[in-house]
């Protein structure tokens, strides 16, 4: 059974981005369930305190995107931060040609102000967000021109899914699709103000049914409601959330509890209180069964060695070799799932942003500013004890004897000093058990 000790990092890791060696600790103190029940209940965060930048030049979109990294490191409601990403992982949109960083501001805004909120509310809001409007051509949609792009991803990526996970039958059909892009007409994009308005001669007034029922001249609020009314509302949003925070397959009573709590309106903060507070959550399975993606793996980093500042060439390194652009997911089903970015182009890609973070201050000559950590872990280390400490500091709780032998060796192969401990803190970042989330 895990130790107290790997369930407080991992609790850490998964309702937040990491903790510090302080907060495991403060963490094992005061047990499990009150932890969970703190980073359940701290004051949302606003706007204000998120400090996104305002400038229009054009750096501005490499520091909205690092602010975002920096806020899932330092951000006082780590939950918060949390659950805003699976949001902007689920419910996507990308900027590309047509979706611009105000837009896209807008749409995180409103996934971030809404992580306590209700589903059903928010996908009502965001339908009629520039972002979205323009990101799946809503503003396309019209009555003499259906476009069907976000009728049919709504249906299959943000509310309902494909297929229902109990029966496994089919869960609308392409003529609910064709109908529901019906209702969906009217909404238009104004590209002189950025602002989106409602304009009835766009919109298809005629009878519609969709979904196993009649619904009138169905308008977007008709096709919202009606996905609440349907069966799999109460599963796919629950199990997307299971599998983000446990890091498993729901089973089928936990789905059917998990659904009670989203309920018609879809409870984000019932849904969220609802599975971290099952046993599944702590359970041995739980621990260790995901691996971190890019963004969590700078975040955690940044936050351990006290970065507070990612002045990096963040957006061509998550780009091109990371594929995890958060401003620029490959496709409306978000990023790569799992493991799936581990690959070469990745690894040397983390080992160069690595490198800069622990390295950026040194001089060739060995001089400079070093993290505070490995400050840290020089004074409380001997080179006998230096391994070991060194995967306590970054929150590593069970190392194999192949990953421990390795940092033991570099520890003691040369003098004891600062620069050998960032070399040693730099290699505890590349071990595989620093990947697993």
């Amino acid at each position: 059974m895990a130790t107290l000790e790997a369930q407080v990092a991992h609790i850490w890791r998964r309702l937040g981005f990491g903790a510090t060696r302080a907060q495991i600790d403060a963490g094992v103190n005061v047990g499990t369930a009150a932890l969970i029940d703190d980073l359940c209940n701290r004051p949302l965060t606003t706007p204000a305190e998120w400090e996104f930048p305002v400038n229009t030049d054009y750096t501005v979109t490499e520091k909205y995107m690092s602010r975002m990294i920096e806020l899932m490191a330092y951000g006082a409601n780590p939950l918060q931060e949390r659950i805003a990403w699976i949001l902007q992982g689920l419910v996507v949109i990308a900027m590309d040609g047509t979706v611009y960083l105000a837009d896209m501001r807008l749409h995180v805004d409103k996934l971030r102000s809404s992580t306590h909120g209700l589903y059903g509310d928010l996908l009502l809001a965001i339908s009629t967000q520039p972002g979205m409007l323009k990101y799946l051509s809503g503003y396309q949609n019209t009555k003499a021109h259906p476009n069907e792009n976000y009728a049919r991803e709504l249906c299959e990526l943000f509310a309902l899914g494909r297929t229902h996970p109990l029966t496994g039958q089919a869960n609308y059909t392409e003529n609910d699709v064709k109908e529901m892009a019906r209702a969906l007409t009217g909404w238009q994009y104004n590209w002189n103000t950025g602002g989106t308005f409602f304009q009835q001669s766009s919109w298809d007034s005629g009878n519609k049914t969709f979904l196993g029922a009649a619904r009138g001249a169905a308008k977007l609020v008709d096709v919202i409601n009606a996905m609440k009314q349907h069966d799999s509302w109460a599963y796919h949003v629950p199990r997307r959330f299971y599998r983000e925070l446990v890091g498993l397959e729901p089973d089928t009573n936990a789905l059917a509890q998990l659904g009670q709590a989203f309920g018609q309106n879809g409870d984000l903060r019932a849904l969220v209180s609802a599975i971290v507070h099952r046993p599944e959550f702590l359970s041995d399975a739980a621990i260790y069964s995901r691996t971190k993606q890019p963004v969590e793996l700078i975040a955690n980093t940044a936050k351990l060695l006290g970065i507070t500042s990612l002045n990096y060439n963040l957006s061509w390194l998550l780009t091109d070799f990371f594929g995890q652009q958060p401003l620029a997911a490959p496709s409306v089903a978000g990023w790569y799932k799992g493991s799936e970015w581990l690959n070469t182009g990745g690894m040397m890609a983390w080992s160069s942003l690595l490198s800069s973070m622990i390295w950026g201050k040194v001089k060739w000559d060995g001089t400079g500013t070093y993290p505070a950590l490995a400050q840290q872990l020089v004074s409380q280390a001997t080179s006998a004890t230096a391994a070991t400490k060194a995967l306590a500091l970054t929150g590593i709780i069970n190392a194999s004897p192949k990953t421990f032998a390795a940092l033991d060796d570099y520890a003691k192969a040369g003098t004891w000093n600062l620069q050998r401990a960032a070399g040693l803190l730099n290699l505890t970042f590349l071990t595989p058990e620093y990947f697993v989330n």
